[in-house]
């Protein structure tokens, strides 16, 4: 893991990068926000210029004419105002954009290399970047481009008069000092609210994923409790951040207004003493309300702000920590299949215990291995590490001599084949999901994965064929349907290696049928099958047989070598039972 050293020298990188990238951006704002600025300075002007030369000279040509540039200028300064709205807005978007596939990538690297989050669904990156996102489309970034110009009104009120600069400089730390007070308060606030807001969605998921077994077994009023309680702590948490920053926030707009009527009791006393005119003391008052408000807007976006920079936080260390692997330059070839495990100990991400230790297997072009033995005997982690889900905490897995993390993985991917023991689907068209949702996948390769898996009469038969849609998770169709199409997307694409995890788990005499002829084919073309089966009558087109039994090959070889000293051994013909017998090499 990155330390945080790593941490902040990405987050100044990253700062540094959009800087550069959306400098054009920033400086459209920036000048637009100066512009705006300038011209607020219009309205203070009008009324002097009304009080101290109108009304005296008793001027109605001139008052028009006034009122007629002001207008003008206000609508300058709406132009200005939109311009630096729709400038911050495409910074924001672009910043969007372009961290959103680093921070799912990382999402999902923590859970390929950790498990699941400890805490809620593991997707509060996501829901921070959209934070970040939220606040830099919001007007706080505006209030913090006011900020500066807080200076050049104070130094206009001091011009009129110092006492008038002296009243609102006193005003302008009183706020800051509330700022920074909101500052302290809400960082805690904010944290608690992410936290609690985690587990939250945690719960909801549980309670949802087991809506089903909750209901047939009377659980769904605890579960739905369960639920409330988390949201009751999410509601509790937010409101008292909510409260926090409403109240620091009305006692900001309530000083502002009380200073303006102070800085106008001021001007009073100086007009009385001869020393201001009447148009400076509403100029005043209007110009400290000005230098005020940015200061007013940010403590208004506080949370805002806080949320967004404590997702920042997050964000660079959810991708320093969890960074995807590099893109390699050299490709390598379309693997011939030659399978070597040496010496494998996989440990489950998240987890410190051993579930596989010392594997040894090779595998040639057009073999295909049953993987049998008791139930967590590590079937499932032997499939993983294979496919380089899981990798390997000591030992090896080489491809055609190659190392998992020698090829790009989403080019090896396209040469796997896996059909895991949940078979899920995505939602969309029973095209796309054969097709892996591959923008350039052709209607012949479609069809073709189908068929090798017996399905395309079957999807034919559908409302809409392959075009049929399908909802997440694929509720529409039936256990053994899903699973014989996630049987065609493991076909897509003629599979080098093709991995069954209980895949004819669901499947009738048909679907067997199916699967059988599918692994003869893949071994037809020089494919490489390894299936994961409780069933004996599943071993016919195998060529292999593994017995695993606590987390160790205790036999392998040729299919009727194997059968025939599991039988003798066990004396039995049920071979899905520990076998202890001394591991042979491959």
């Amino acid at each position: 893991m990155t330390g945080m050293g790593g941490t902040r020298t990405l987050d100044r990188d990253l700062f540094s990068h959009f800087v550069g990238r959306y400098r054009s951006g920033l400086l459209v704002a920036l000048a637009a926000s100066s512009l705006f600025n300038l011209l607020v300075f219009a309205s203070s002007l009008y009324l002097m210029l009304v009080y101290d030369s109108v009304l005296p000279s008793r001027s109605v040509p001139t008052l028009t004419g006034l009122f007629a540039i002001l207008v003008l200028l206000y609508v300058f300064q709406f132009v200005f105002d939109m311009i630096r709205s729709e400038a911050l807005l495409t910074v924001a978007n672009g910043v969007h954009e372009d961290l959103s596939p680093t921070v799912n990538q990382a999402v999902v690297n923590r859970v390929l290399r950790h498990g699941p989050a400890p805490e809620g669904d593991g997707q509060q990156p996501l829901r921070d970047l959209d934070q970040v996102h939220a606040f830099l489309s919001s007007s706080g970034p505006a209030a913090l481009f006011d900020l500066p110009w807080v200076i050049v009104f104070l130094v206009i009120l001091f011009a009129l008069h110092w006492w008038l600069g002296l009243t609102a400089l006193v005003g302008v730390a009183v706020l800051a000092a509330i700022a920074a007070f909101t500052n302290s308060r809400s960082q805690a606030g904010t944290r608690e609210v992410a936290r609690v807001g985690n587990l939250r969605a945690a719960t909801r998921q549980a309670q949802l994923r087991f809506a089903e077994v909750a209901t047939a077994l009377g659980m769904e009023s605890r579960l739905r409790a369960r639920t409330s309680e988390w949201d009751s702590k999410f509601v509790t948490a937010q409101t008292g951040l909510g409260r926090m920053v409403a109240r620091l926030g009305g006692a900001g707009r309530g000083f502002r207004l009380l200073l303006q009527s102070i800085i106008l009791t001021v001007g009073a006393l100086l007009v009385i003493d001869d020393k201001a005119t009447g148009g400076v003391i509403i100029a005043s008052s209007v110009l400290s309300g000005r230098a005020l408000a940015p200061i007013d807007q940010t403590i208004a976006n506080w949370r805002g702000l806080a949320a967004a920079r404590n997702g920042w936080a997050r964000i660079v260390d959810v991708i320093t920590t969890q960074s995807p692997q590099a893109t390699r330059k050299m490709e390598l070839a379309r693997p011939a299949g030659k399978i070597v495990a040496k010496e494998v100990t996989v440990v489950p991400p998240g987890s410190s215990s051993v579930v596989l230790a010392g594997v040894n297997l090779t595998l040639e072009p057009g073999q295909a291995l049953a993987v049998i033995g008791p139930s967590a005997s590590g079937k499932t982690s032997l499939a993983k590490a294979l496919l380089g889900i899981w990798p390997a905490a000591r030992g090896e897995i080489r491809i055609d001599g190659a190392r998992h993390d020698q090829w790009d993985r989403d080019i090896l991917g396209t040469w796997f084949g896996y059909v895991p023991q949940n078979a899920e689907l995505m939602e969309g068209t029973v095209s796309q999901n054969i097709g892996r949702f591959d923008s350039d996948a052709s209607s012949a390769a479609i069809m073709a994965a189908a068929r090798g898996a017996a399905m395309h009469e079957a999807i034919l038969a559908f409302p809409n064929g392959y075009e049929t849609h399908l909802s997440a998770g694929g509720i529409e169709l039936s256990a053994g349907q899903r699973q014989r199409v996630a049987l065609a997307r493991a076909l897509y694409g003629d599979p080098v290696l093709l991995v069954l995890d209980e895949a004819n788990s669901n499947l009738d005499a048909q679907g067997d049928a199916a699967l059988a002829a599918a692994i003869v084919a893949v071994r037809a073309r020089n494919g490489v099958v390894v299936m994961i089966t409780h069933r004996p009558a599943t071993l016919a087109s195998m060529t292999h047989i593994a017995v695993l039994s606590g987390g160790r090959i205790v036999d392998f070889g040729e299919r009727e070598a194997v059968l025939q000293r599991t039988s003798a051994q066990q004396g039995q013909s049920r071979i899905d039972r520990p076998v202890r017998v001394e591991a042979r090499a491959p």
